[in-house]
């Protein structure tokens, strides 16, 4: 989106020209008008950041926080090692633009009090396009501290979350305070003189943005690298990858399975370095009778539930104007009908997610 808005010299693209851009003339206009129908303080010459600035203003009135999450650098499904957007200067993630985007946005969230936090990256991995970048935690803490400083600079009051390795998975090196240059991460590009240097720590607390900082995690069952057969193992995973930092105490079984005994299960189940919020930012499921008694959910819901960790699920939304080329697409793991107009699935609502909220605590609706 701020791509183009530098491409047309400061100018926004229209609502009719962004949908006959993804949907093609006739769908892209028949949308843009039935958007328009439902909106009529909107043309179809409306601009997308107009858009977005009259949604926040409508959720300011509704009580609604607001959360702007960078996912790709050119607007597709997320997310693949081969869709161009996995890591820092891949094909469709110049490091440059996304600079000037997190800026942009962060300055115009200035006017509206209901945005009050951003995102830096979603889900970071490896790239198969450019296989020359280099993939660790090194590369990955200069760029988002890049990034961490952009938004800062354009928006001090805003909180800023900063997504871990491999798909969000993996913050370890940076909560625990291990040196940058040898900690271990799955498919990590070596430094290969990384014993002969100094050992480089990541200190947040020596930078302005230190009190805006965030960590997120995600977790699916379709993990290349992170064991989830048992709540112990998935536990003591969590703990390790980044929950630490919330100060909360670790699995000891899932510690002694993954670690080993002794100081190798402490290794592995080390302390944070420092408290720092985290939020449990993805995770999801089909949205049927089979969520009930799932693994890897159940421990999930445990685990928020216990340790009091804030936690969204992937997806409200039940349908999609485009996703991988299919227009109109149904999720089947999305909360909402097709239609928005009802629950996908209104037995998994009152019988799984409505207890799960009751019982963290946070609402009295339910």
């Amino acid at each position: 989106m701020v791509d183009e808005i530098y491409n047309r010299n400061g100018h926004d693209v229209p609502l009719i020209d962004a949908l006959t851009a993804a949907l093609g003339p006739s769908n892209g206009t028949r949308t843009a008008q039935a958007i328009v129908a439902k909106n009529p303080i909107w043309s179809t010459q409306t601009t997308r950041f107009e858009i977005w600035s009259d949604i926040a203003r409508t959720a300011l009135k509704r009580g609604i926080y607001i959360h702007p999450d960078v996912h790709v650098g050119k607007a597709q499904w997320c997310c693949s090692h081969a869709d161009g957007n996995a890591w820092f200067d891949d094909v469709d993630f110049p490091v440059s633009n996304w600079l000037r985007g997190l800026s942009y946005v962060a300055r115009w969230a200035k006017e509206h009090p209901n945005i009050v936090s951003m995102s830096l990256r979603n889900e970071l991995r490896e790239s198969w396009n450019r296989t020359g970048l280099y993939y660790n935690w090194a590369t990955l803490v200069g760029n988002m501290t890049a990034g961490m400083d952009a938004i800062h600079t354009a928006n001090r009051d805003i909180l800023v979350t900063w997504s871990g390795m491999q798909y969000d998975q993996d913050l370890s090196a940076l909560t625990a305070g291990k040196n940058i240059l040898t900690a271990p991460c799955y498919k990590c590009t070596a430094i290969r003189d990384a014993r002969r240097r100094d050992p480089v720590v990541f200190d947040v607390d020596v930078h302005p943005w230190a009190d805006k900082l965030v960590w997120e995690l995600h977790l699916y069952s379709g993990s290349e690298d992170i064991d989830t057969g048992t709540c112990d193992v998935i536990e003591a995973g969590l703990y390790r990858n980044g929950f630490n930092a919330l100060g909360i105490r670790p699995n000891a079984a899932g510690c002694e399975i993954l670690g080993g005994k002794g100081k190798d299960k402490e290794e592995y189940c080390q302390r944070a370095t420092r408290l720092t919020p985290v939020i449990f930012s993805e995770f999801g499921h089909a949205q049927d009778k089979s969520l009930y008694g799932n693994l890897l959910q159940d421990c999930i819901r445990g685990f928020t539930t216990r340790h009091r960790v804030s936690w969204m699920m992937w997806s409200l939304a039940g349908s999609y104007r485009i996703r991988s080329g299919t227009q109109g697409l149904v999720d089947t793991w999305g909360l909402t009908s097709a239609d928005w107009s009802t629950w996908n699935d209104p037995a998994t609502i009152e019988g799984y997610w409505k207890p799960w909220l009751r019982a963290m605590n946070v609402s009295r609706k339910g």
